[in-house]
């Protein structure tokens, strides 16, 4: 019978799939039969690792079961017809899927300098290359999907075995459908995976302290180990149950042994992103480059420690969005009911404001001690979290888990003291959650797709700007063309000519037009230096940066390679394409 030990097999199998596809990458493997290969090695690990049968029966369903898990499969049905849609997601475009597909044109992971981010450990966008290299840009976003229904398996197996099966569907539910979490599982990101690692490595942590069992640990550790494989934000994970290990260690058997058993944890934890760390020194730089080399230049201007621009999350708060000191201290509450797609000022995403009166109701009884622990860590690790990177709800996503269950407890308790308060009460919560899939129903509009109404090449081009260039750009360029993408979003997924950019705010393209200002030529030689042929501009933002920062002489001298030195060979949706003579 699946029990929550399968969730860690199955983790990690997926684990071991995306280290088997580091290591062939690096020895330039990338190949259709070695991927292959590689499928059929990680479905030893799981296999091998055994299948335990659970003696006895289970007793049937009632009918609020039946109806909970009709209404999980509603919601998971409703998310599908959303990822089947063809990748338009900025990250999706940029990253996760980009960077697969460089690495399948040359049958290798190369070192890619102009991209910051690809020097991220990458366990997710690895397992995103394998069906990439079979011809399919969907099934990645269902695997992201996948990583989501297995998070939400393991809120149901924790619930279901203190609260009973009722309470770990409702918790499932709960989960899936949470706004947050329907919009990422429609896209191909890593935000699931990095939920599920984290609680993996959570709830085993927690299972340690109650027999103090090695393998616990061990399971603990590893799964922090893939975690921060798929994203470093799980440090956070790392350094909460680093510490929660030890105490606990400490208390039942001794501070020695309480830093031997933490030791162990990060030992092996660390051993498990070994191979990222040893890559990215010997390609030259820190094992932790970037977010190092970004966090001591943080520190070191007095903006505190953080890993995402040049001003501290907390000053962004204070400065860009005039917040107010009590603003800033009901951020744990205001990411409930103020959250926004597409907007860092509202969190750049959506929660769901009635978890708020659930959570508290966790508490109103005596509850056992792994809630007071997940109240711990879900409130620690948002506030590490808010104090290192600009504050986006998904990147909460590793406590969200954890979360849901002290609101299904908090359900539980309600129900017990007044049924009808707490069937309202959650009849509001999934209206509130299936008003938001419906606004996505209406903004995507996946059936006129789905159903055949346009092509995928239509689609992308009603969907993405720059796509029409971008189509022009790959049926007509040389094949050896090298195009310079200036101020287009960086999205690359779709070029099938080689590329590269800079970084986003000009400053690489503002110095190289001062110091070649009046020389059109040098300007140009400049650019040929790099290896590129061609442009590709957002004409508008081009347009608006070169009349903020240059000069009226370094106007006239940008005006004057754009006539002599380059002549534009296609423009659409304010995209142009530019070919240096």
């Amino acid at each position: 019978m699946f029990r929550i030990e399968s969730l860690y097999r199955a983790g990690f199998a997926l684990g071991a799939l995306s280290l088997i596809v580091f290591f062939l990458g690096h020895l330039g493997l990338l190949s259709s039969p070695f991927l292959i290969l590689a499928l059929i090695a990680s479905g030893a690990v799981f296999f091998i690792s055994g299948w335990r049968n659970n003696p006895g029966t289970r007793p049937p369903l009632s009918k609020a079961e039946w109806a909970l898990l009709l209404a999980s499969f509603a919601a998971l049905l409703a998310i599908i017809p959303l990822a089947l849609l063809p990748p338009a997601v900025r990250d999706e475009l940029i990253q996760h899927l980009a960077l697969p597909r460089l690495y399948l044109q040359k049958g290798r992971i190369f070192e890619i300098g102009f991209i910051g981010f690809s020097y991220l450990p990458q366990n997710i966008d690895l397992l995103y290359l394998v069906p990439l290299a079979f011809g399919s840009d969907i099934v990645p976003r269902l695997i992201h999907l996948g990583f989501g229904v297995l998070t939400g398996l393991l809120v149901y197996f924790y619930v279901s075995e203190r609260a009973g099966r009722a309470y770990g569907l409702l918790g499932f539910l709960l989960y899936i459908s949470t706004p947050l979490v329907f919009n990422l599982s429609r896209m191909a990101y890593t935000d699931n995976a990095a939920a599920f690692y984290s609680t993996l490595a959570l709830f085993a942590a927690l299972r340690w302290k109650d027999g103090f069992d090695l393998k616990w640990l061990l399971f603990s550790a590893a799964s922090t180990g893939f975690a921060l494989g798929v994203k470093y934000n799980a440090a956070i994970t790392l350094i909460l149950i680093g510490a929660f290990i030890v105490f606990h260690g400490a208390r039942r058997r001794g501070a020695l042994e309480g830093l031997r058993s933490g030791a162990l944890y990060i030992f092996v934890a660390l051993l498990i992103l070994s191979p990222w760390l040893v890559r990215n020194h010997l390609w030259g730089h820190n094992p932790f480059y970037p977010i190092y080399e970004t966090a001591v230049r943080s520190s070191l201007s007095g903006e505190g420690l953080h890993v995402t621009g040049e001003m501290a999350p907390a000053g962004k708060r204070f400065l860009l969005y005039k917040e107010t000191a009590l603003d800033v201290i009901l951020l744990p509450l205001r990411i409930f009911w103020e959250g926004a797609d597409n907007s860092i000022e509202r969190f750049d995403g959506v929660l769901n404001p009635l978890l708020l009166l659930f959570i508290p109701l966790a508490f109103i009884k005596k509850s056992n001690g792994a809630i007071k622990h997940l109240a711990l860590f879900s409130l620690l690790f948002f506030v590490m979290a808010a104090s290192t990177a600009d504050l986006a709800t998904r990147y909460l996503m590793p406590a969200l888990p954890a979360v849901i269950v002290i609101a299904v407890f908090g359900a539980k308790n309600l129900f017990e003291a007044r049924k009808e308060a707490a069937i309202a009460a959650l009849a509001a919560l999934f209206a509130f959650n299936a008003f938001y899939a419906s606004r996505l129903y209406s903004k995507y509009r996946p059936f006129d797709y789905l159903l055949g109404a346009g092509a995928r090449g239509d689609y992308l081009q009603a969907t993405l700007p720059d796509y029409k260039a971008v189509e022009y750009a790959n049926a007509n360029l040389p094949a050896n063309a090298k195009v310079l993408l200036l101020f287009s979003g960086d999205r690359g997924y779709y070029w099938e000519r080689e590329y590269l950019y800079w970084d986003r705010t000009g400053v690489t393209f503002e110095g190289l037009v001062k110091r070649y200002h009046n020389d059109a030529d040098g300007l140009r030689a400049a650019f040929k230096g790099f290896g590129v042929t061609h442009l590709f501009v957002n004409d508008r933002i081009f347009e608006g940066f070169a009349n903020d920062n240059f000069s009226a002489d370094e106007l006239k001298g940008l005006a004057e390679f754009f006539q002599r030195r380059s002549r534009r060979v296609y423009g659409a949706n304010g995209f142009s394409i530019f070919e240096l003579e």
